[in-house]
């Protein structure tokens, strides 16, 4: 099953590196939007109801931070 997938990130954060690495490294497609340098990416974040980086969205369920095993559940991967 595709899922939709986006990573909310900026380039010096290293867990939003990893997080993407993850994916990439799965197969998994998603969209990557920079919050330092998109002001409409940043205001999503903001109604996402968070202010860190990564934040990733799984089909619409909102995760803050990498955590790599949460993920792969929200995947259908664990």
């Amino acid at each position: 099953m595709a899922h939709t997938v986006v990573v909310y990130h900026q380039p010096s954060c290293g867990p939003c590196h990893s997080a993407m690495q993850f994916l990439t490294q799965k197969g998994i497609p998603f969209t990557a939007r920079d919050v330092s340098s998109d002001t409409e990416a940043r205001e999503e974040l903001l109604k996402l109801g968070s202010r860190s980086t990564p934040t990733i969205t799984v089909d619409g369920e909102v995760m803050i931070g990498f955590q790599p095993a949460k993920l792969a559940t929200l995947l259908g991967l664990a």
